[in-house]
């Protein structure tokens, strides 16, 4: 109870459509005694958790978000300048870059970077602002993932490094996840198509989900576009 930090949890990771294999978004609440750092879980008790056009399957035993799974058209706002970026941002391009650089087996040809989108940024950072531990239904045509901790709990890096570990749950050659795992996180991280990211992070105090035991929290969300994660199409 008195623990300065607990682990992260990840939602089910839901973007333009479901992986259409495995099993579906299982339960993990937090413990009553404040879990570690390390695991990831997700506070929806596996309802089939909102999809909210993440592009990442949560292991795809939901239905697709209407309307969500229309490409966009690249007419986004990437501002790829990193002398103009924040450290956050920065952070956050390079922990997805490195993923997508390292993704196995190995892409061909090789999955191009992403660049930092400042239209994306905007829908995180107001979509944080809410303070709401479910993906973002008006999200508009993005990819969505999200992670929440205690304060200080993860480095920026780290955020990404949760969504990319996913990674060893993901069979690229069946393209599903290992059953009662998530892998829709990485899969979004790596979807060749997306070529822009925008995230954002937000301290709550309403809404933890970990309840009253934890009132203190923080979230992290980062949109996609494209977004990925397509019924039946390996992310690259």
């Amino acid at each position: 109870m008195n623990r300065s930090f607990v682990r992260p949890l990840l939602t089910c990771g839901l973007l333009a459509a479901w992986l259409a294999t495995g099993a579906g978004c299982g339960s993990d609440d937090p413990a009553d005694d404040g879990p570690d750092t390390g695991d990831s879980g997700t506070p929806d008790s596996g309802s089939g958790t909102p999809d909210s056009g993440s592009g990442t399957p949560d292991s795809g035993s939901g239905t697709p978000d209407s309307g969500s799974g229309t490409p966009d058209s690249g007419s986004g706002t990437p501002d790829s300048g990193s002398d103009t970026l924040s450290q956050f941002a920065q952070d956050m391009l390079a922990g997805h870059n490195a993923t997508r650089a390292s993704a196995q087996p190995t892409p061909s040809p090789a999955l191009s970077p992403l660049t930092w989108d400042t239209a994306a940024e905007t829908v995180a950072r107001n979509y944080a602002a809410r303070c709401k531990f479910e993906h973002n239904a008006g999200r508009g045509n993005y990819g969505e993932n999200l992670t929440a901790a205690t304060p200080n709990a993860l480095t920026t890096r780290a955020v990404v490094q949760g969504w990319s570990s996913e990674a060893s749950d993901y069979n690229y050659a069946n393209n599903s996840c290992t059953s009662g795992k998530m892998c829709g996180h990485y899969t979004q991280v790596v979807w060749r198509d997306t070529k822009r990211v925008g995230c954002a992070t937000q301290v709550c105090t309403t809404n933890s989900p970990w309840g009253s035991q934890f009132p203190t929290w923080q979230l992290w969300v980062c949109n996609y576009a494209p977004p990925g994660n397509y019924v039946g199409e390996r992310p690259y």
